[in-house]
């Protein structure tokens, strides 16, 4: 009996390590690592089936200085609220992760552009018209994001350069204003 339970301990904590090693910690979304592989996989199997995997990065718009104004805490408050209005936005078979610092992406299988332009214009409406809640006076807050989408194009595609087309789209939303959608096809 004793050796059965330390079999059930060292499974749960195996099990545990396996989950921390693809979950980002703050927001419970997966984190960068898994999304790399997941991506790649992706990707490959679009150029096969010739099926589109369209992709988003997400940026808080001026996070940094909700930061320095509320503090870090209150920051954590917005990327746990953050990451859970993108998941309360995409479907199921869609992967939610979380990038790095304020970012995040969505990678969307069997997905087109024009669908995936639309589920971020949804995202991005469902942030700006809804304060975040936060712990601290004044108690709402208002938050606005900026979102570069792309999708996959054929066989001769990559993660990589899907990942490059939806940064440069993600760069251009900031310069051309920020608080919008911005597509960049092949």
């Amino acid at each position: 009996m004793r050796k059965k339970r330390y079999l059930d301990a060292l499974r749960a904590r195996l099990d545990q390590s396996i989950e921390l090693a693809v979950t980002d910690q703050l927001t419970g979304l997966f984190n960068r690592r898994y999304m790399s592989r997941h991506l790649s996989t992706l990707v490959g199997n679009a150029g096969t089936t010739g099926k589109p995997v369209s992709f988003l990065i997400l940026d808080i718009d001026y996070f940094k200085s909700v930061n320095d104004t509320y503090g870090h805490d209150i920051g954590d408050e917005v990327l746990r609220e953050f990451s859970n209005r993108i998941s309360a936005n995409i479907r199921g078979v869609d992967l939610a992760c979380r990038f790095g610092g304020e970012e995040f992406v969505v990678v969307m299988p069997d997905t087109d552009l024009s669908f995936a332009y639309m589920v971020a214009e949804r995202l991005r409406q469902s942030v700006a018209d809804t304060p975040f809640q936060i712990g601290v006076d004044p108690g709402r807050l208002a938050v606005t994001i900026s979102i570069g989408v792309t999708a996959s194009e054929g066989a001769g595609d990559t993660a990589d350069a899907l990942l490059r087309r939806a940064d440069q789209a993600l760069y251009r939303a900031k310069r051309e204003g920020r608080n919008r959608v911005v597509a960049d096809a092949a």
